[in-house]
């Protein structure tokens, strides 16, 4: 039997990005995925600042950066006939001007097939075993830890691993929620989709345009069209109704093949499909994250429809909160009821942003265009404003519960990047008086002369931040921080 401190079961953005936490904590991890290799669906099309935040956390920020770079205009909605015909509507996506301001992280336009790569060789660099074509057969747990089998679906050959907690980070299907006999709750199939993933050479239809998103309406095809940035691959995401009796199977590639050329509009095309792959959109909500030692994550747990780019963001965001949490526990620097709070923090928060998707479809708002009238908040607010424990949505100001703000220091650096794997203090003067209080703390002395007002304390004060760079406490008595530092690792106080 073999042992590792944490399984992971799936291999796609989420599964990768636990695996990439975990491994940055110096915590054992491996990874099973069902699938022979990752998916070249590109699916999520782009990530916010605060899952670029906590990937620049662990160093990936760089590598996803630059694999962005060949998207950075593609910034234009549109409805057209077809890439050769008529075009009825353009704009470009609203852009985030506040951004430089509240974050040292920008949106990431790069696509998930693009990322995922640069997630499982991140992880394996760090320490992580990713383990592609095995999937998970069964697993018990007991009071120390989670027996798991999974199988080879090369030979059939099997295996019997040892972990001390586990992570279901296998989708919407995910069979470590069902046999946690937890459900998904909420709104299910509003739409049936077919993904057609292709080769084609689109630069002379493109001309000069570079599309975020395209809508293609014609005599013979509806959907929505994207290209990479090569200008030689793409998607074509058409519908279908099952209640007309409609099927993925009325798609076979042959057919794909004219559809793409009819939303291209140039029926001569040389045309190579891919691959497809239906999928339904949906908004659910798991009813819970868990049970014993046995965690769930990212489209496990929530699925909402790909508006705005949250989905992915949400996960990367579930497996880093949690990840810390174990390894905190792992290493006996916390209390196991931690783990308790990774439910009851990211619940809320991913419940409201499927909510908040939901709305942006049923009232045509589309694609990540805010609406007060529809109820619903800006990209930045729900990204960058969520509060851990009270449900509300602003502008971070230090308050615990909130993403700590973002200061620009003297040397370049944010104050973002001044929390690493442990707990950590902010403190404008009086540097000493606070590490007498917990000698064994990172204190840091900021001296940005806005740090004090944008985290709401005076300068002699300090902020107690969480290795997520949530504010766990504030204040302006030493006395009071060694008490502090305990509840947010749930151990005992004095």
């Amino acid at each position: 039997m073999s042992e590792t401190e944490v399984l992971i079961v799936g291999g796609g953005v989420v599964g990768l990005s636990a695996a990439a936490f975990l491994a940055w904590h110096g915590v054992s991890c491996r990874v099973v995925e069902r699938r022979a290799d990752l998916s070249i669906h590109p699916r999520a099309r782009g990530f916010n600042p605060r899952a670029v935040e906590l990937l620049r956390q662990v160093g990936l920020e760089p590598a996803v950066l630059e694999a962005s770079k060949g998207f950075a205009g593609h910034t234009m909605r549109a409805r057209v006939e077809s890439l050769t015909g008529k075009e009825m509507f353009r704009a470009d996506l609203p852009t985030a001007t506040d951004l430089d301001r509240l974050s040292p992280s920008p949106w990431a336009l790069c696509s998930q097939d693009r990322l995922e790569p640069l997630l499982r060789e991140h992880a394996v660099q760090l320490g992580a075993r990713v383990d592609f074509g095995v999937e998970l057969s069964a697993f018990e747990q007991d009071g120390d830890g989670v027996t798991a089998t999974v199988r080879s679906r090369g030979d059939g050959s099997a295996e019997r691993i040892r972990a001390r907690y586990l992570i279901g980070a296998d989708g919407v299907r995910s069979r470590v929620r069902q046999r946690l006999g937890i459900e998904l709750k909420g709104t299910p199939a509003l739409l049936r989709q077919l993904s057609i993933v292709f080769k084609a050479d689109l630069r002379e239809y493109l001309g000069e345009r570079r599309f975020a998103i395209c809508q293609v309406v014609n005599d013979t095809v509806e959907g929505l069209l994207v290209h990479d940035d090569t200008l030689t691959q793409g998607t074509l995401y058409i519908q279908y109704d099952p209640a007309k009796g409609q099927s993925s199977a009325d798609y076979p590639w042959p057919r794909c093949v004219q559809l793409v050329r009819a939303a291209i509009g140039a029926p001569g095309l040389p045309v190579r499909i891919l691959d497809t792959q239906s999928w339904e959109l949906s908004a659910l909500s798991a009813t819970r994250y868990g049970e014993g030692r046995a965690f769930l994550a990212g489209d496990a747990v929530h699925v909402m429809p790909p508006v705005g780019g949250f989905g992915a963001s949400t996960g990367i965001q579930d497996a880093h909160n949690l990840a810390w949490k174990l390894a905190h526990v792992l290493r006996g620097k916390a209390g196991p009821e931690l783990l308790d709070t990774y439910e009851a923090e990211r619940a809320p928060v991913a419940e409201f942003t499927v909510e908040q998707c939901l709305r942006r479809v049923t009232s045509g708002t589309g694609f990540g265009r805010p609406a007060a009238d529809a109820g619903l908040l800006d990209d930045l607010t729900l990204t960058l404003g969520f509060r851990y424990g009270e449900g509300e949505y602003a502008e971070p100001a230090g308050e615990p519960g909130t993403r700590a703000p973002h200061v620009q220091l003297g040397d370049g650096r944010s104050t973002l990047d001044l929390f690493g794997r442990e707990p950590c203090l902010l403190t404008g003067s009086a540097g000493e008086r606070w590490r007498a209080a917990v000698p064994d703390l990172d204190v840091h002395v900021v001296r940005a002369p806005e740090w004090a007002a944008r985290y709401g304390v005076e300068r002699d004060g300090a902020v107690l931040v969480r290795p997520d760079g949530i504010v766990a406490w504030r204040g302006s008595s030493p006395e009071e921080l060694p008490d502090a530092l305990a509840r947010v690792l749930c151990r005992a106080t004095r």
